[in-house]
């Protein structure tokens, strides 16, 4: 309902909510726990993604759109695309933080849905990679230094454009566009110099 989504301080967030509370205690507690609670879309695509094709669980998520999204307990406003994005990773991908995301990612059933769904879609492919900045931060920031094999994976697999990936690496300021509350300029710099091997190796295939 609409008002779940307005309110943050609503029922537990369940399993990830227990990850999150503890990728927040890295974060020196500054979350309170009322923070942690995922928006009700997100097991939505959970439950619907296992039942049918990624075709079909690409427009579902488009179908509940991005509107008054709750992002890691925060209410977000007018950035539909960084919410369906948001959506995607945790209700899609459901990725274990134990484990390296980008084999994760290279699940046919996992990317075929990322791909049905940003493809062809530029501003949500620039969506796509901040969101999964976000990720890296809050989620699994011990493994920055492995961004550049996700960029691999959305590229080779036809996800994310090129020059999209470019833009992100040139770009270190792309999350405190989207949410300046979760910007810190270290992990920027430190997630796009783990990206930068790829990203070498991506110029040099053109020239």
């Amino acid at each position: 309902s609409s008002s779940s989504l307005r309110d943050p301080c609503g029922r537990p967030g369940g399993a990830r909510g227990v990850r999150a509370m503890a990728a927040d205690e890295e974060e020196e507690g500054e979350e309170d726990e009322s923070e942690l609670e995922d928006d009700e879309r997100i097991m939505t695509i959970m439950t619907f993604a296992g039942k049918h094709t990624a075709e079909e669980t690409a427009g579902k998520i488009r179908e509940l759109g991005g509107e008054d999204a709750l992002i890691y307990g925060d209410l977000v406003v007018g950035k539909a695309w960084h919410a369906m994005a948001h959506f995607a990773i945790m209700g899609v991908g459901n990725f274990d933080e134990e484990r390296p995301l980008a084999p994760q990612l290279e699940d046919k059933a996992k990317r075929d849905v990322f791909k049905a769904m940003f493809k062809d879609e530029a501003d949500g492919q620039a969506a796509l990679l901040v969101m999964f900045e976000l990720h890296y931060y809050k989620d699994n920031p011990d493994a920055i230094a492995d961004f550049g094999k996700v960029l691999k994976v959305l590229w080779e697999r036809d996800i994310v454009a090129e020059e999209k990936i470019y833009a992100w690496h040139e770009n270190e300021l792309a999350l405190r566009d989207f949410w300046p509350k979760y910007f810190s300029q270290e992990k920027a710099e430190a997630i796009r110099e783990g990206s930068r091997e790829f990203i070498q190796w991506l110029q040099a295939g053109e020239e």
